[in-house]
């Protein structure tokens, strides 16, 4: 160790950077302090000068350091340069670790890791006890990593290793928030060295006409850069299939040999990565088209003009469901200052940005934290291995939402990671020990337990790294199993009979190696047939996908319905459009219906045996307009998957109560049994209620509302909508009023007038008008003023009517048309009707029939 050390002392690094002045002061800080935060601009060089100083100063005291790095690309890169830089290879005194790649060995002093990394060393050892100084780089990108080994990380310095020293550093950073945190840490402030970057905008906004809208003003702006700068171009897309499509886009206008256009992104081989990012060896011009893996850390050589779309993938979870959508958003202000920054950090350079000035300004400063936004199903597992059961144990920088950490813990006690009490269970403590996400140890425990280790394990691999096949291949996974142990078997072969990307296959073939090796599986793997393929792939992936089942809508090829709640389609065309039941394990987590990317099917049968204690029986009694009966059925449930219905032939008496309660709200009380009295009665009542408050109990939204009041105890023993129809709702409506009110209502709102002559004609009620009553106008003779209802304050109308019925005059004042009115009218009738009453004293005649009395 001491060897080590010494010859590390003995180099002198020569390249003169501005981190450099500020080297010692960091030192004696971390000396005195063991926590220490560094905010240093780009090009300051505090990826590639700060780990080397500390380690030449002993700060780990004998101690490795471990430097966390967001993404494999920077971590592989910065270790090869830190390397290099003490003449050395990767894996002597300078290593990294990433997924599926560990070049570190016994003389390894500075380890430089992604993230999840030291998650897995800090479970395994809680002390650190190896371990001096830990480095966590560009914090500002929030990883959920990285805040949960920076809380963990606290915790042991804490309570079990006070001497482990912590420093923070990023380029943009909230630096007074991040040193409280760390209980007051001194913060160190480094100027950058970026050369002056021309900034260059779009004058008018880009029309939204679809997915590659962009493209033609890249074009025109790669063409710009192209003519009017020199050296190499990067261009930030924000994905690997965006990336593609504009390669193809720009290809035809750049067919110079001494021109390359070349991908960069994670997924690439090692080879492709290193093409794009070292200077070309026959000096041919570069334009490098990549994802945001090239913000930070990464120095592509050569770089001299940047052009920006503007846009990247983030990933937003929805508690509600348990899902997460990728979506294609704006950079945030502090994302695209990082991107132009690639162009200055050599020489002077230019940045073509695809946006307006004016929208420039309307960007979010900052992405919101990771620990915010996404699942956080392994960190909930990862606290409960720590003995963690709430967050609230903890500090967080940000901490998590109480949604998200709740829907996180249900889906792990669901399948079974997590005891009912929040704690981890053993297939829990195994997954932790994988490394992998909790629903694939799930998946693969249970392989091993139905000794199909080697076909759970594949599709794990399938899932956890980019799609084997080429787009457009349809979503089966059985499909993509058959493919991948084809190409186990005869990578040439398969390659020609499957779309296969080889890189991905490759990656999955290693990672299932990996966990079959650590489950203690053969050191071959093991050949499935098809028949396996099809019995274990759908209830593999349903024991992990639980809320992930789908069941197609009936009529409705490629729809399905999700155990979640959500909807999920898929392309009319594809193979398992007509499945009755899928498990999706890839679907986007849209607002209305999610997109499946892959799936595979999955038998009614093989859904009641893997979950026959948890399906729930609902009894569910509905009311059929058009037969206007109540119908009663028991469904068999698997959370909003309604997996069979029956009949019930005993219906229970209050289900049907309930029911029928809501036929009638649903009916707006048009199927109880109005007949023209309970009608009457009810106009009635309506209309004394504009003059008494205590009568609006009987306005349409009150009695809808209140049901449980007047109608419910009436429901008693009825069972259908049949017996319904024979309540009586006119003794119910009385029933509602006591008894004062009700004789209220017969004197202020009578049913009748009662003419002169004795005769009961129905008076007709209505809110918009006074009540009326139609009679001839001889049974009124003798009425000198119209009655008064309500109290006084409502004039009976007469609509007074011909011996022949018809309506001749409507007055709410029959004094004025005795005195006024009649005299017209009688004068027009007697010519029409000569042989009717029509005297010229009509206050004086008797009242009764309209026609003359016969002569003795």
């Amino acid at each position: 160790m001491p060897l080590i050390l010494l010859c590390i002392k003995d180099i002198t690094l020569t390249k003169s950077l501005p981190i450099d002045d500020f080297l010692p002061e960091i030192t004696q800080l971390l000396t005195t302090n063991n926590t220490l935060v560094l905010q240093a601009d780009p090009g300051a060089g505090k990826s590639t000068k700060v780990p080397l100083s500390l380690l030449q100063a002993n700060i780990g005291a004998g101690k490795k350091i471990v430097m966390l790095e967001p993404r494999r690309l920077a971590a592989k890169s910065i270790a090869t340069y830190l390397a290099a830089q003490l003449g050395e290879k990767v894996g002597q005194s300078v290593g990294y670790q990433v997924k599926n790649d560990n070049t570190c060995s016994k003389t390894t002093m500075l380890e430089i890791v992604t993230e999840g990394i030291l998650t897995r060393r800090i479970q395994h050892d809680p002390e650190l006890a190896d371990i001096g100084l830990i480095i966590f780089d560009e914090f500002h990108e929030r990883s959920i990593h990285a805040d949960l080994s920076l809380t963990l990380g606290l915790e042991i310095q804490q309570a079990l290793r006070d001497d482990l020293k912590i420093l923070v550093m990023s380029a943009t950073i909230d630096t007074a928030a991040v040193s409280e945190f760390l209980s007051d840490a001194p913060v160190v402030i480094c100027p950058g060295r970026v050369f002056p970057v021309e900034t260059f905008y779009l004058p008018r906004p880009i029309p939204a006409t679809g997915r590659y809208s962009y493209l033609e003003p890249l074009k025109k702006a790669a063409a710009t850069a192209f003519h009017e700068h020199e050296g190499d171009i990067l261009i930030f897309l924000p994905g690997k299939g965006e990336i593609n499509k504009a390669i193809e886009t720009l290809a035809p206008d750049y067919r110079d040999p001494d021109v390359l256009l070349l991908p960069l992104y994670g997924e690439l081989s090692a080879d492709k990565q290193q093409q794009a990012i070292l200077p070309d060896a026959q000096g041919r011009r570069k334009l490098v088209f990549t994802t945001n893996v090239a913000e930070t850390s990464l120095t592509i050589e050569g770089i001299r003009c940047v052009i920006d779309t503007g846009l990247s993938k983030r990933s937003l979870y929805d508690p509600s469901s348990g899902m997460t959508r990728l979506v294609s958003c704006m950079v945030s202000k502090a994302s695209a200052e990082q991107r132009k920054g690639r162009a200055g950090r050599l020489s002077a350079g230019s940045c073509y940005r695809l946006w307006t000035e004016s929208q420039h300004h309307q960007l979010a400063d900052y992405y919101e934290e990771e620990i915010k936004v996404v699942d956080l199903a392994s960190l909930v597992l990862e606290l409960a291995m720590w003995g963690v059961k709430q967050p609230s144990e903890l500090s967080w920088l940000t901490p998590p939402p109480a949604a998200h950490f709740q829907q996180a813990k249900n889906l792990l006690t669901e399948v079974g990671l997590l005891d009912e009490d929040g704690a981890i269970t053993e297939i829990g403590q195994r997954g932790i020990s994988l490394g992998i996400e909790p629903r694939f140890a799930k998946m693969l425990m249970q392989g091993k337990k139905w000794q199909q280790l080697t076909l759970a394990c594949d599709l794990a691999a399938l899932l956890s790294e980019r799609d084997i096949f080429t787009s457009g291949k349809g979503a089966d996974l059985n499909a993509r199993l058959i493919a991948l142990q084809d190409y186990r078997r005869q990578r040439n072969k398969a390659r020609e009979q499957h779309p296969l990307v080889p890189f991905s296959a490759e990656q999955a073939l290693q990672n299932s190696r990996n966990w079959q090796r650590k489950l203690g599986g053969d050191k071959q793997a093991q050949a499935y047939s098809l028949a396996e393929i099809h019995q274990y792939s759908g209830q593999l992936l349903a024991l992990a996908y639980p809320d992930r089942i789908g069941k197609r809508r009936a009529g409705h090829a490629a729809n399905f319905q999700l155990a979640n709640g959500k909807g999920a389609m898929l392309f009319d065309d594809d193979p398992l459009a007509e499945a009755a039941f899928l498990v999706a394990p890839q679907v986007d987590g849209q607002k209305t219906q999610g997109r499946i990317y892959l799936a595979a099917p999955v038998s009614l049968e093989a859904i009641k045996s893997l979950f026959g204690d948890q399906l729930k029986q609902k009894s569910q009694y509905r009311y059929d307009k058009e037969k206007n009966k109540i119908s009663g059925s028991v469904e068999h449930k698997l959370g909003a998957l309604v997996l069979g219905r029956q009949t019930i032939t005993e219906p229970d008496k209050a289900a049907i109560e309930a029911c029928l309660l809501a036929a009638v709200k649903e009916t707006r009380l048009a199927i109880l049994p109005w007949d023209k009295a309970s009608l009457s009665w009810l106009d009635r009542a309506r209309w004394l209620a504009l003059y008494d408050s205590s009568f609006e109990v009987f306005t349409e939204k009150n009695m809808l509302e209140q049901l449980s009041l007047w109608l419910q105890p009436y429901l008693s023993g009825i069972s259908s909508v049949a017996e319904l129809k024979k309540i009586n709702l006119l003794s119910i409506l009385k029933q509602s009023l006591d008894w004062s009110k009700q004789t209220e209502l017969e004197q202020q709102a009578p049913e009748y007038y009662l003419t002169p002559s004795d005769k009961k004609v129905m008076i007709t009620y209505s809110q918009q008008h006074n009540p009326k009553v139609s009679v001839v106008l001889q049974e009124v003779f003798g009425e000198l003023v119209s009655p008064l209802l309500a109290w006084g304050k409502a004039p009976l109308c007469f609509e007074l009517l011909s011996p022949a019925k018809r309506p001749i005059q409507v007055t709410s004042d029959l004094n004025h048309f005795w005195q006024n009115s009649y005299f017209e009218v009688a004068k027009d009738m007697r010519g029409r009707y000569p042989k009717h009453r029509w005297p010229e004293q009509p206050l004086l005649e008797k009242a009764g029939r309209s026609i003359k009395p016969r002569r003795s």
